[in-house]
C-alpha cells in the first residue's frame, strides 16, 4: 500500500513549473528565504535549459522541499494554476506585510470556516511564473 511507504519517507517535494530558472531561484531564495539543495540541481550544461531542476529547502520546513522544474517557455496564465502550496504561519498579518515589503503582490486576507467551526485565514500570492502560493493561519 502506498500510504505505508509514504510514512517511511523523510521528505516531500512539491514540483513547480518555471520558465526562467535564475529568476525563479532568486525569488524563492531572496524573497522567501529558501536555500538551494545543490545535490539535486540539474542545470544541463550551466544554461538551465528545458528539463533543468533546482530543489529548495527552507529551515522552517525541512520535510517539505520545492522543486523548480523548467518545463514551460513562458509564465503560466494565472487561471491555469490550480495547485497552491500553502505555508502555515503563526501571524498572517506580519507575514503578509513582510511579503509586500519584499515587493510581492499579496491578496487581501480571506476567512474560511470549516463545517466544525474552525476558522482559517488565507492570503495568496504568485511566483514569477504565476504559480499560486498561499499563507495560512489557523485561528482556533
Amino acid at each position: 500500500m502506498i500510504f505505508k511507504a509514504i510514512k517511511q519517507q523523510q521528505q516531500m517535494v512539491i514540483k513547480l513549473s518555471v520558465s526562467n530558472m535564475p529568476v525563479s531561484e532568486k525569488f524563492y531564495t531572496e524573497k522567501l528565504g529558501f536555500k538551494v539543495q545543490s545535490d539535486y540541481t540539474i542545470n544541463n550544461g550551466g544554461t538551465f535549459e528545458k528539463d533543468s531542476y533546482v530543489q529548495l529547502l527552507h529551515d522552517a520546513m525541512d520535510t517539505i522541499a520545492i522543486g523548480l522544474f523548467k518545463d514551460i517557455d513562458k509564465p503560466l496564465e494565472p487561471e491555469e494554476t490550480g495547485t497552491a502550496p500553502t505555508f502555515m504561519v503563526s501571524d498572517i498579518i506580519k507575514t503578509r506585510e513582510h511579503l509586500i515589503a519584499e515587493g510581492i503582490e499579496v491578496s487581501e486576507i480571506v476567512e474560511n470556516t470549516s463545517d466544525k467551526g474552525y476558522i482559517d485565514h488565507f492570503a495568496f500570492f504568485s511566483d514569477p511564473d504565476n504559480n499560486t502560493l498561499a499563507i495560512r493561519q489557523n485561528m482556533n
